[in-house]
């Protein structure tokens, strides 16, 4: 799309590893993979590896892959989908580093306004994105339908060696999983077709190392198929990309036909209704010239964009400005124009993938309808024909038992009958159950006066004991599932996490119907480390019963030193304020220091500065010094390592300037200001007369600290911040900076 998209929000950062569960998922529904299987191409055509047959998908591409698309990637999402849109494919949209088309600059986007936010694009948070690929290619795998993989840049050839590492890393991940369709180039815009050429064959030779499933490359000027074929391997397609509110089939509907003609096949990898910047009205009757000529053509198809139109992304499948991120909002949702329009085509469209996979073998007297049932159902009666025997191809779904059907787990089974006929069952998914906080979470150890729990949401306490430093975490009063079950929870390690039912007893953390009850439910934290805490219910109707495990963890507790020992400058001669460099931590673990003046190593001693009590004392050359705090750390405690920056007299002058480097794990800047992470502390300079304001966020996109600070250089201590990934801004009037840090 042409549109260019300015989204100033917070990512939710996956924390998911990497390529988790994909490899190990199977198909759960009957889709166009069973049938085809991978896609390959003959000639002109894209056709199915499994069977020779010429493919024709239809499906829907997600938005990009930034705050407003990323909350449709989802499982959840696309099994909706599945079923209500018949899609047979989807395409992930992946946003890289800009949104432009006109940025044309190696190392970024030139106009700072026009890069995703830092923390969606791929360049920023690879590992993130590796997990979220993964999550997508698994619900392909299980709805049975195929996924594009889009490198959805305007500037891929500045791209390149990320583009390779990316490609590589998932074509030998997903090598033997025919879902998967690689789409190397969104849309180049003033891009010679020899640099888009040059381009692909590099990046899908890297491709044609692991896997042989279908790529496809993006054509000159939106993908507007200029220039085409070419690109060296087997199995490669060429994109083509139209809104039908600005392009005519009359104008552009020969540009495919000759390109099919000439033996090289085209994939419409994004259409629109509207027009070519995702605003305006649909275009009912340019759209359905459109759809007559994909279906005469048998030209594959995804419709933009799987998203909510927001006011303005008329495009948009949904009609409103809320996130649509769940089945139950999806079920409620209301079309756009443009939604009724797609959703009629792929409705109408939709095939019987059934009757495809027994086509010429659903036929004889065992042969049955097609059947499907609920995994909560127990069984499938009065489908079997009376004297016949059946085999099932799926015995972890369903097996025969007698004149009925045992069902094992979600999926499909093709059921054989011994006159050699064929009919599918598939039995559907049922919803699981949830508890309202039931989550992996952790706990500190600290002072009573620490909030010792690390959780997305609020914690509430029972009570603080500072002599044995217990702590209770209350799980609630309400002792039913969301969906209504009552349950039960038990700890596999009370030694360590018990599970309690009490009274609140805290005046600051627990609620007034907390204090009240008696059977309040909570996590009493014993001792340090890990415990596995166990849920139970009996299904209830449309939900599964649950049997859920969750890991609640004890941890050390965090050391911490006095914010006095900080980034600091020092008068040659002179010595730092008294309490710079206590002799006892916060908690009162004694502290060691220690000095790095070359680069080098930490060292005991320091030419140029020296502890005198609880002062830093200077010598008499300028110099820089980097001087680090740790304590032993106990049964309790962590050990405490932190690290500040002292500046003995004139810094220019340093004697060991030459030697000398500040860690800084990642720096942006925008304009004036410079935002860095470093150590446990952020770094701002910010040299407007404005205030500017500093706020990190965790990784959910809750707000976990804030300061305004004025003109000049701040160092901003992050020591109530637990572990984790983290996003800091700092705006100063019309001008921000932003970096993604992991403390």
């Amino acid at each position: 799309m042409k549109l260019k998209k300015l989204i100033p929000c917070v990512l939710a950062l996956t924390v998911a590893p990497a390529f988790s569960a994909a490899v190990d998922a199977v198909p759960k529904k009957v889709g166009p993979v069973s049938y085809y299987g991978a896609i390959h191409t003959s000639g002109g055509k894209i056709i199915g590896a499994k069977n020779n047959q010429e493919a024709m998908l239809r499906g829907m591409s997600l938005f990009w892959s930034d705050a407003t698309g990323l909350p449709y990637y989802k499982k959840d999402v696309i099994s909706w989908a599945v079923d209500n849109l018949k899609m047979d494919v989807f395409r992930f949209a992946m946003g890289i580093t800009c949104y432009s088309s006109t940025q044309q600059k190696s190392n970024g986007c030139v106009d700072s306004a026009d890069s995703l936010f830092n923390g969606y694009s791929y360049a920023s948070a690879p590992e993130s994105y590796m997990a979220t690929v993964d999550k997508m290619v698994e619900a392909a795998i299980e709805n049975d339908v195929y996924i594009i993989i889009d490198w959805h840049s305007h500037r891929a050839e500045y791209e390149k060696a990320m583009a390779k590492t990316f490609f590589s890393a998932v074509s030998k991940k997903y090598a033997n999983i025919p879902n998967v369709i690689y789409e190397v180039y969104n849309e180049p815009v003033n891009t010679g077709w020899g640099t888009i050429q040059s381009y692909a064959n590099e990046i899908i030779g890297e491709i044609r190392k692991n896997t042989e499933n279908l790529a496809l490359v993006g054509t000159p000027n939106w993908s507007q198929l200029t220039n085409y074929g070419g690109v060296n391997g087997t199995n490669v397609g060429y994109v083509f990309h139209f809104y039908a509110g600005t392009h005519k089939v009359g104008s552009f509907g020969s540009k495919i036909t000759q390109a099919k003609s000439s033996g090289s096949p085209v994939f419409i990898t994004e259409w629109g209704t509207v027009n070519a910047d995702g605003a305006g009205s649909a275009d009912q009757g340019a759209t359905n010239d459109w759809i007559s000529f994909m279906e005469q053509n048998k030209i594959s198809n995804c419709n933009w964009s799987l998203r909510q139109t927001n006011g303005k992304e008329t495009s948009g499948m949904f009609e409103g400005s809320e996130e649509l991120s769940s089945q139950g909002l999806l079920e409620k949702a209301t079309y756009s124009s443009s939604g009724n329009l797609v959703k009629s085509y792929l409705t109408k469209h939709a095939q019987s993938w059934a009757d495809s996979l027994t086509k010429g073998k659903h036929t004889g007297s065992c042969a049955f309808a097609h059947a499907s049932a609920k995994e909560t159902d127990g069984k499938v009666s009065n489908v079997l024909k009376s004297g016949c025997t059946y085999t099932s191809s799926n015995e972890d779904v369903v097996s025969v038992s007698g004149s009925d059907l045992t069902i094992k787990s979600a999926g499909f089974s093709i059921l054989t009958g011994n006159d050699g006929s064929q009919s599918v069952v598939t039995i559907r998914g049922v919803a699981g159950q949830g508890i309202v906080g039931f989550n992996d979470m952790f706990c500190r150890y600290n002072d009573a006066s620490t909030h010792p729990c690390s959780v997305d949401r609020g914690a509430d306490y029972s009570k603080t004991n500072s002599s044995n430093m217990t702590f209770e975490w209350v799980l609630g009063t309400e002792k039913k599932t969301i969906q209504g079950a009552t349950y039960t929870i038990t700890s596999l390690n009370p030694d360590i996490v018990d599970v309690k039912t009490a009274a609140c007893k805290n005046t600051t953390y627990c609620s007034s119907s907390q204090k009240d009850a008696s059977s309040v439910i909570m996590f009493h934290f014993k001792k340090i480390g890990e415990a596995k805490i166990v849920a139970t219910a009996p299904a209830v109707t449309g939900y599964r019963a649950m049997n859920d495990t969750i890991t609640v963890t004890y941890r050390k507790g965090e050391d911490k030193i006095h914010s006095k020992f900080g980034n600091m400058k020092i008068a040659l001669g002179a010595a730092s304020a008294a309490g710079t460099a206590p002799e006892k931590s916060l908690l009162g673990s004694p502290v060691k220091y220690s000095f790095n003046y070359d680069g080098e190593n930490f060292e005991d001693t320091c030419p140029y500065l020296s502890v005198s009590g609880t002062s830093l004392a200077a010598g008499t050359q300028n110099a820089i010094v980097l001087v680090r705090a740790t304590t032993e750390g106990t049964d309790v405690l962590d050990v405490l390592n932190k690290t500040i920056r002292v500046i003995v007299g004139d810094s220019a002058q340093a004697v060991n300037l030459n030697k000398m480097s500040i860690p800084v794990v990642k720096a942006v800047a925008s304009s004036s200001i410079v935002l860095q992470y470093a150590k446990g502390a952020l770094t701002v300079a910010a040299p407007k007369s404005a205030p500017a304001k500093v706020t990190v966020f965790n990784a959910i996109g809750k707000e976990v600290y804030s300061k305004t600070i004025g003109k000049g250089f701040g160092t901003l201590p992050l020591s109530s911040l637990s572990a984790g990934n983290y996003i800091a801004t700092v705006t100063q009037g019309s001008q921000q900076a932003t970096i993604k840090f992991t403390k």
